[in-house]
């Protein structure tokens, strides 16, 4: 099992016990502890790109 230690209070959890919560319109996983924001997402899904459209310009040489 993998566990998450909150850089803020330093209690060890496991992913079950992290809070779900949006905050400024994105998601988050709080510490249940000090309720830090330990990881976020946005929840615009177009604000996301492939490599491969991000080095558009490079081509890609292939072993």
């Amino acid at each position: 099992m993998i566990r998450i230690v909150c850089p803020h209070c330093h209690v060890s959890l496991s992913s079950a016990e992290l809070e779900q919560a949006t905050v400024d319109d994105q998601l988050s996983l709080l510490c249940p502890e000090c309720s830090s924001v330990l990881v976020s997402e946005s929840r615009h899904e177009g604000e996301y790109h492939t490599l491969q459209e991000h080095y558009a310009e490079c081509p890609v040489a292939h072993a």
